[in-house]
C-alpha cells in the first residue's frame, strides 16, 4: 500500500501539469505556438539562456559551498559544482531524488551525514521560499492582479505577512528565545525529538545574522531570475515596461511554488500569460496572426525547453568528471527514506 502511495505521489503532480498544459494547448493551438517560435532571435535567446543557467549555476554553487563549510564541513567550490551538476539529470525528473543523490555524494565526498546535508538544503530552499514570498508580497502593490476573478495580489499580501510571522516564531522556537526571556529552561519531550532530528540540525545552529548572510548571497540569483522574462521578450522583439516584470514575475514564481506541479509546469506558464499579455507591444501583433498570449505561452515554453535542455547536458558533463557510484545510496540510509525527508517544494522554487 506504501508503495502504491509514493508511486501516486511522484505520478500525479506530472499528471496534473500534463492536464494544465492539454488546456493551454487548447487555448493556443501547436501551430500557433509554432508560428510565435518564429519570430524568436535565436543566437541572442540561446546565448542569453546558455550565460543566465551557468551564472544561476555558479552563484548557486558558491553560496551552497559556503554554506556547507560554515555549518558542516570544509568542501571545495569544483566538488560542489559536480555534484550539484550531475544531479540535475535527475533534477528534470525527480527533484527528491537529486537532493538525496546530491546528499549520498556529500557522504562519500566528506563524511557528512546525508540528513545533515538535506538539512542544509532545506536551510537554503527555505531562504529562497522567503526571498519570493518577499517579493511577491512587494510586486503586489504595484498594480491589481486577478486571474479568473480571483484577487492574487491581496493573497500575496496574506502570504507575506503570514510568512513574516512564521519566520519570527520559527527563529523563535530554534533560537530558544521563550527561554531566554524566561530565564529558565523549557523541555517538552516531543519537542526536544524534533530538535535532535538531523534534517533539522542546521536550524539549531543558524542564527538570526547567518539567515541574513545567505538570504544576502541569494540575492544576485532572485535579481536574474525576474530580469529574465524581460531579456526572453527582447529576444522575441517585443517590449514591455521593465516594472511590469518587477511587480508580476514574483507573483508568478509564488504562484510556482505551490506542489502541486514537478517544477512549477504548467503553473508558471499559465501565471505568465495572464498577468503579463496586457502590457506586451510589438509591431509583429499588428498583422493579427499573433496573440500577445501566444506568443508569451510559446516564450515560456522555449524558455523552458532551454533550461531542461541545460540541466542535461550540464548533468552529462559532470557525471562524467565523477563515478555515478558516489550518488548512489548508502548502506545506512535507504534511498526511499532518504527521497523523504528531501524538501520536495525546492524543484518548483
Amino acid at each position: 500500500m506504501k508503495k502504491i502511495a509514493n508511486l501516486f505521489k511522484k505520478i500525479a503532480p506530472w499528471c496534473v501539469a500534463a492536464g494544465i498544459f492539454a488546456y493551454l494547448f487548447h487555448l493556443y493551438p501547436p501551430a500557433k505556438v509554432w508560428h510565435a517560435l518564429t519570430y524568436v532571435n535565436l543566437p541572442a535567446f540561446i546565448a542569453f539562456a546558455a550565460a543566465y543557467f551557468i551564472f544561476i549555476f555558479v552563484v548557486d554553487s558558491i553560496v551552497m559551498r559556503w554554506v556547507i563549510t560554515h555549518f558542516s564541513h570544509p568542501v571545495s567550490l569544483m566538488d560542489i559544482l559536480t555534484g550539484r551538476g550531475a544531479t540535475y539529470l535527475i533534477m528534470v525528473l525527480n527533484y527528491p531524488a537529486s537532493q538525496a543523490a546530491y546528499a549520498y555524494y556529500l557522504k562519500r565526498r566528506y563524511g557528512i551525514p546525508i540528513f545533515e546535508a538535506l538539512g542544509i538544503f532545506l536551510f537554503v530552499i527555505f531562504i529562497d521560499l522567503l526571498w519570493i514570498i518577499s517579493l511577491a508580497f512587494a510586486g503586489s502593490f504595484f498594480q491589481e492582479y486577478t486571474i479568473g476573478g480571483i484577487d492574487i495580489g491581496h493573497i500575496a499580501r496574506l502570504i507575506g505577512l503570514g510568512a513574516a510571522i512564521f519566520t519570527f516564531v520559527w527563529l523563535a522556537f530554534w533560537r530558544r528565545w521563550p527561554e531566554r526571556v524566561l530565564g529558565r529552561h523549557i523541555r517538552i519531550p516531543f519537542i526536544e525529538r524534533l530538535r535532535t532530528r538531523g534534517v533539522f540540525s542546521i536550524f539549531n545552529k543558524a542564527t538570526a545574522p547567518d539567515y541574513l548572510k545567505v538570504a544576502i548571497m541569494r540575492i544576485p540569483i532572485h535579481f536574474t531570475i525576474i530580469i529574465s522574462m524581460y531579456i526572453v521578450l527582447h529576444t522575441f522583439n517585443v517590449d514591455i515596461p521593465f516594472v511590469k516584470i518587477l511587480g508580476n514575475i514574483p507573483i508568478v514564481f509564488l504562484i510556482g511554488t505551490l506542489p502541486i506541479t514537478p517544477g512549477g509546469l504548467g503553473t508558471t506558464n499559465a501565471a505568465t500569460v495572464e498577468l503579463l499579455h496586457p502590457y506586451i507591444t510589438g509591431a509583429i501583433f499588428g498583422t493579427g496572426k499573433i496573440t500577445p498570449q501566444e506568443l508569451l505561452f510559446s516564450a515560456t515554453l522555449l524558455w523552458m525547453f532551454a533550461n531542461y535542455s541545460m540541466k542535461g547536458i550540464v548533468g552529462t558533463f559532470f557525471l562524467k568528471r565523477a563515478s555515478s557510484d558516489l550518488f548512489k545510496p548508502t548502506a545506512d540510509v535507504p534511498e526511499e527514506e532518504a527521497e523523504e525527508e528531501a524538501a520536495h517544494i525546492g524543484g518548483n522554487i
